[in-house]
């Protein structure tokens, strides 16, 4: 067979070229069914609005991939004698080349004479002569199919008969919703442990600096410098005053003079829990709370193990109605406008739960993460508390001390083992209370004589407060001294009156109209009216 060397170099070129023709031309079959398959499933959705979400620019992609893999499967390899016989047939050699792949086989003494005239035949045949590639329409075709299926795609209209667009959007919404909150949560939670308030202090560090200052000045107090000493205190006053209302209006507002919420909120603020909740906050403390977050977590991790239907959806209704007391609370009664946030966020997220776009374990994974923020949020509202105590504490001393240095000097050494406010508190109440006079024109403790004024005499004096709260008082004394029923319309009046009256006592404390001293006195008189009220009120 060395004779054949032409002839099988020719036959093996065209049987490469043929494997690249039937390719090529089950790529094109295979891209004619992608394309025309993805064009009528993209006006079947453009048409009735169903899919919407698959069919955008990316999504074009799966046309090449699939004519790719349905390519391969279509694809079949020819052999020596496809091609051989592919020769014969455009040439005209009758069997000639096809013999020629047989010859091995072949018994006779004619095989010389076939060999001869195949390397004659070989010489003057071309492969391309045999298998031309036609590809200029099928690339054309390729080409304005592509066209087709980019026009449609980007300017074909978008009917919506069934609503399932709208359905949709809203479930796109939701789940860009439910990723933006994510990332809120995230960050504030690390904002909050990068956060360093003095963890562990009874308060925060800059409280803490502001009360050691206060003391290191009341050691500087010197009796020979009393305007100084009064300049000194004022600062002081000014600085701690300011610290005070920022804690107020921050977290603490509604928790100092708690309003009456009963009718506001159905009767929420008498409950028992909310109640020891509100106590121990104003104390400083968490636990009652926050062991209320780790049960609903608990109740959160239950849910997503629960297969029952019936199960999982009372339990859902439970962390539902634990989460809207709890954000109530945040809400109203601490003023912490973040941990409302975050209680408020893992409701959403538990709803979020039955969006398509969204797994419930992943929506539930995050209801609790945002459970865990509140947990944060708890611990700063409680912090806030323990530095009002703190504040309040150094500003009723700081007045005992302007009172003390407004009678006589201050001395900074006459307490050298004065370290707390509470030996200073000591210290100015035993100056004050030695302090004896006749109380009109001397220092010290007076008689309570009258003192001899002129009514008639002219002067500039303005009233500027407010009469309300005195109103309110006035007629508040005049319910009980007249012995009017606590039913029907008077009793509603006597609630509105002394709701007012404590809401204008409230706004007095965060107006620095009412000194700390008395803070403590008139919660306490409040709340012994609000028990009274409870108490006479009828059984039903």
């Amino acid at each position: 067979m060395e004779q054949m060397t032409k002839s099988n170099r020719l036959i093996e070129r065209v049987q490469r070229r043929l494997a690249l023709a039937v390719w090529g031309r089950a790529l094109f079959v295979s891209f004619a069914v992608c394309a025309s398959l993805y064009l009528a499933l993209m006006l079947f959705s453009r048409l009735t609005g169903y899919w919407t979400g698959w069919f955008t620019l990316e999504s074009s992609s799966s046309v090449a991939i699939g004519t790719l893999l349905l390519s391969i499967i279509l694809f079949r390899k020819p052999d020596r004698e496809q091609a051989a016989r592919l020769i014969d047939q455009r040439r005209g050699t009758k069997d000639l080349f096809l013999t020629v792949t047989m010859l091995e086989q072949a018994i006779g003494n004619y095989k010389p004479l076939v060999a001869q005239d195949a390397e004659k035949q070989a010489a003057k045949i071309k492969a391309a002569q045999v298998v031309e590639f036609a590809w200029g329409k099928r690339v054309a075709w390729t080409c304005g199919t592509v066209l087709v299926l980019f026009l449609t795609l980007e300017y074909a209209p978008q009917l919506d008969p069934f609503g399932e667009v709208q359905a949709a959007e809203v479930e796109q919404e939701k789940v860009k919703e439910f990723q933006k909150e994510k990332k809120a949560t995230r960050a504030r939670m690390a904002e909050l442990k990068n956060k360093d308030n003095g963890e562990g202090d009874e308060e925060s560090k800059d409280v803490k600096l502001a009360v050691e200052n206060l003391k290191s000045d009341f050691r500087k107090m010197s009796p020979g410098k009393k305007q100084e000493n009064a300049k000194s205190l004022a600062g002081h006053q000014k600085s701690l005053g300011g610290k005070w209302r920022q804690k107020a209006e921050e977290n603490m507002k509604s928790m100092m003079m708690k309003a009456d919420q009963a009718q506001k909120f159905g009767g929420m603020s008498k409950n028992d829990g909310m109640k020891k909740w509100s106590k121990e906050l104003q104390e400083g403390s968490t636990q009652s709370l926050t062991k209320e977050m780790d049960e609903l977590q608990e109740q959160l991790q239950r849910l997503m193990k629960e297969t029952d239907p019936v199960k999982r959806e009372k339990l859902r209704n439970e962390i539902q109605k634990k989460l809207k007391e709890m954000e109530s609370f945040a809400r109203e009664q601490t003023g912490s406008k973040p941990m409302a946030a975050a209680l408020k966020r893992a409701m959403k997220q538990m709803q979020m739960a039955q969006s398509k776009g969204l797994s419930p374990e992943e929506a539930f994974k995050e209801a609790m993460e945002s459970v865990d923020l509140a947990k944060l949020e708890l611990k700063e509202v409680a912090q806030s508390a323990k530095d009002m105590k703190k504040l309040e504490e150094a500003l009723k001393v700081l007045q005992m001390a302007k009172k003390a240095n407004d009678k006589s000097a201050l001395d900074g050494e006459a307490c050298e083992n004065c370290m707390t406010l509470e030996d200073y508190e000591e210290l100015y109440a035993e100056m004050m209370g030695d302090m004896q006079g006749e109380g009109t024109g001397n220092e010290g403790q007076g008689g309570g004589d009258k003192v001899d004024e002129d009514d008639k005499v002219e002067t500039g004096f303005k009233t500027e407060k407010s009469k309300s709260a005195i109103t309110a008082g006035k007629v508040l004394l005049s319910f009980k001294s007249k012995g009017l029923s606590d039913s029907g319309e008077a009793k509603k009046n006597y609630n509105k009156l002394f709701t007012d009256l404590k809401q204008g006592m409230s706004e007095a404390i965060m107006q620095e109209q009412i000194p700390p001293g008395y803070h403590d006195g008139i919660k306490r008189y409040f709340n012994s009216l609000e028990k009274k009220s409870e108490e006479n009120a009828p059984q039903k």
